[in-house]
């Protein structure tokens, strides 16, 4: 999963953020830090906690410990998530020089940390010289469709790998959940991982319809008759 969008909003008293992330099958999903938080996902849809949510939490905004799997949110639980989230790139001010900053700290896209010299890292040349993983900066061009790409934190038009940003340029279709997806963009299958889910969930949906039938039988190699 990686962040493509974060807009902060609500009140001073209550603040809320709606976070865009494409999921591990492509699909483009909006997740939303409130008092009840919620998600687009189909999982959320049909009234459960889904992975998007709690990685927004934990992954995005670093919210503390106590309050990263909870449900739901106080006023006050609300301010201390977001008074210790890392900023919005797109809001943090700065030289517009093209200088390039030191790489430290953690990439806007993906949110892990920067390991030089491990993994190719490319630059805002044209303005506010942040750094990005390349890996994820091509993902992000990916989502931007025909659209004019920007740099992920000051949104200036993005310089200096125009052949790069060429190359990965598609429009992402919507698919027949209705979710814009991305995942040829991003070299994803498309397809869903059911794997880690619950055996009995899995074999149950695969019967109905809901998922691939090739699912049915999943779990049962786990079962032996004395």
């Amino acid at each position: 999963m990686f962040v493509i969008d974060r807009a902060r909003g609500g009140t001073d008293a209550c603040p809320e953020e709606n976070v865009e992330i494409a999921g591990t099958t492509g699909n483009i999903y909006t997740v939303n830090i409130s008092q009840v938080p919620s998600c687009t996902c189909p999982h959320a849809k049909k009234g459960n906690q889904c992975k998007h949510i709690i990685y927004v939490l934990i992954r995005v905004l670093k919210a503390p410990e106590h309050l990263q799997y909870q449900l739901a949110f106080i006023s006050s639980e609300l301010q201390e998530i977001f008074s210790k989230a890392p900023p919005i790139p797109s809001e943090e001010s700065g030289e517009k020089d093209g200088k390039r900053k030191p790489i430290e700290g953690d990439c806007p896209i993906c949110c892990e940390d920067f390991e030089p010299g491990s993994e190719e890292i490319v630059y805002c040349k044209a303005a506010c010289g942040n750094n990005v993983h390349k890996a994820c900066f091509e993902q992000w061009a990916a989502t931007k469709g025909n659209r004019n790409v920007t740099c992920p934190y000051c949104r200036s038009p993005w310089a200096g790998d125009e052949e790069m940003v060429k190359n990965i340029t598609k429009a992402g279709t919507k698919n027949a959940d209705g979710y814009v997806n991305v995942a040829s963009q991003l070299g994803l299958s498309g397809e869903r991982d059911y794997s880690t889910y619950h055996s009995f969930w899995v074999r149950q949906e695969a019967r109905r319809g809901n998922i691939d039938s090739s699912w049915r039988g999943f779990g049962r190699e786990f079962y032996y008759d004395d």
